[in-house]
């Protein structure tokens, strides 16, 4: 009886660490979406210093959160958003917006990835 209740206490564990983990997944992403998405917006609009702040916001915020998603994720994934969102606000500071908004299109992109990869549904499964 005891090996009973101690897989379930292992059950119920893993059950909230998980959860846990695709809701902060999801709450990082809808954050740093909107951060990102934020300074795409304001680098369209000519307001480059705006973009700049952002991006750098972006890049603060990303290392705060890589902490916690460096726990239960793959680094690979994490790096190249790392690396993506890293070459942000130098690209916003030096004028270059094609290449900044591309790059803000790419690191959405990759961070949208990151949080469908977390959820639980049979692709991610099998």
């Amino acid at each position: 009886m005891k090996r009973l209740w101690a897989s379930a206490i292992i059950l119920v564990v893993l059950l909230a660490v998980c959860i846990f983990g695709a809701i902060k997944t999801q709450q990082i992403s809808a954050d740093m979406t909107q951060t990102v998405n934020s300074a795409k917006e304001a680098a369209n609009g000519g307001d480059m210093e705006t973009a700049l702040k952002l991006s750098e916001k972006a890049v603060k915020d990303w290392h705060e959160c890589h902490k916690v998603l460096c726990t239960y994720m793959p680094h690979d994934k994490l790096e190249a958003i790392d690396q993506t969102l890293s070459g942000l606000p130098m690209l916003s500071y030096y004028g270059s917006n094609d290449q900044f908004t591309a790059d803000c299109d790419r690191s959405i992109t990759q961070i949208k990835y990151l949080n469908e990869s977390e959820f639980p549904n049979i692709e991610n499964i099998l």
